[in-house]
C-alpha cells in the first residue's frame, strides 16, 4: 500500500481542466490546482476527515461519527463528519465563479484561466481551513491552496491519486 509523504498530503486536487471545449483554442494547456495540507499534519490529515480504523472505541477527544462516505468511525470530537467533505458542495460553485470571470475573447486567455483556478484553490483552502479541527494548531497552518504549475502536483502524482479527497 502506498502512503503519502508525511510532509505532503492531498486534500484537493482539481486536475486536467477541460478545455476541449474551446475547440479554436488548442494551443491552451491543462491546468492543475488543489488544496493540500503541508508539514506535521498531512500525517493524520486524513484521519481527521475520513474517521479512525485503528481505534476501537472513542477516547477523550473522539467520538462516535459518519464520515463523508457515510460510514460510522471513530471521528474527532470537533469534527464528527470531518472538516472537508462537509463544505465540499460549495466547491464546484467557487470554481465556476473564478471561471465566469474569464474574458474568452481576450487576451492572454492562458493567463487569465490560471489566476482563475489558482483564486478557486485559494479561496476553497480558507474554507477547508476554517472547518478544520484544531489541536496543535498544524492541520489548520498546513491547509493551502496550490496554485497551477506548482511542483508539489506535479511531484506527487502518486500521493495525489492515492489520497485525492475531495472532487
Amino acid at each position: 500500500m502506498f502512503l503519502p509523504s508525511p510532509s505532503l498530503m492531498p486534500l484537493a486536487v482539481f486536475t486536467d481542466i477541460d478545455t476541449s471545449c474551446l475547440d479554436d483554442l488548442e494551443h491552451l494547456k491543462n491546468l492543475s490546482s488543489g488544496v493540500v495540507v503541508l508539514g506535521p499534519a498531512a500525517a493524520y490529515a486524513l484521519v481527521w476527515e475520513l474517521g479512525s480504523d485503528r481505534l476501537k472505541k472513542p477516547g477523550p477527544k473522539t467520538v462516535w461519527g459518519r464520515n463523508r462516505d457515510g460510514e460510522r468511525k471513530i471521528m474527532s470530537s470537533q469534527a464528527p463528519e470531518g472538516y472537508v467533505g462537509v463544505v465540499a458542495d460549495k466547491f464546484w460553485p467557487i470554481i465556476e465563479e473564478e471561471l465566469s470571470k474569464i474574458d474568452y475573447g481576450g487576451k492572454n486567455l492562458q493567463l487569465q484561466m490560471e489566476v482563475a483556478i489558482d483564486n478557486a484553490s485559494q479561496r476553497i483552502a480558507v474554507l477547508v481551513r476554517a472547518e478544520a479541527p484544531v489541536d496543535s494548531g498544524d492541520l489548520r497552518t498546513g491547509i493551502q491552496g496550490v496554485d497551477s504549475g506548482d511542483p508539489t502536483l506535479g511531484g506527487a502524482t502518486d500521493a495525489i491519486s492515492a489520497a485525492t479527497l475531495i472532487l
